[in-house]
């Protein structure tokens, strides 16, 4: 009878157990005082490796007073930078990500493109050529199993905010299965308490 009790509760704890959520990186954690940061430098931030192309700034910034999507900061392509990196040595699901040109400069990105990597720099995906303006825009990714992001532009900068990634999900058993499963051992146990 303890046994069968242990594993209904066992059961219904594990029916209550909370479904899987992406991490947000929306950069605010990050003082920059009204200058810029290199991500690069302060690298892994948010559980991410961030190339030396990357860097955090802030909106009273001149010229990116459009930089951040929520909160305060965003990450930008430093110096205009192309192919600015995103990794990890554990894999992760990327989601997207917001992005924007920066208003006020000159040389402002036309397009951006997200290419996904597994651990064995294999392509998972691509958004493709996605345009941009200064308004902000959701770039969708949707790639599981990624170690690298490769972030490419036409040409100048771009902003990015509320990067949406999360651990790779873990492939779990189909619900019948389960249920199939639950139901063998119910009927195993039952079977040995009669004996």
């Amino acid at each position: 009878m303890k046994k069968s009790l242990f594993a209904l509760l066992a059961g219904a704890s594990l029916m209550l157990a909370g479904a899987a959520r992406a991490d947000v990186v929306n950069f605010d954690g990050l003082a920059t005082a009204g200058d810029f940061a290199s991500l690069g430098d302060i690298s892994p931030y948010a559980g991410l490796n961030w190339s030396t192309d990357w860097y955090a700034g802030d909106n009273s910034i001149a010229g990116y007073a459009n930089g951040a999507h929520s909160g305060a900061n965003f990450a930008v392509n430093g110096f205009g930078g192309d192919a600015a990196g995103i990794s990890s040595t554990t894999p992760f699901s990327f989601a997207g990500a917001w992005f924007a040109a920066p208003q006020g400069v000159d040389d402002k990105a036309g397009w951006v493109n997200i290419t996904a990597y597994d651990a064995a720099d294999h392509v998972i995906g691509s958004t493709g050529n996605v345009a941009i303006s200064v308004n902000y825009l959701w770039v969708a990714g949707g790639f599981n199993n990624v170690s690298r992001l490769s972030v490419t532009r036409d040409s100048g900068w771009y902003v990015m905010d509320d990067f949406a990634a999360a651990a790779a999900p873990v492939p779990e058993p189909g619900m019948p299965l389960m249920l199939g499963a639950g139901l063998l051992v119910l009927g195993l146990a039952g079977r040995r308490a009669r004996r």
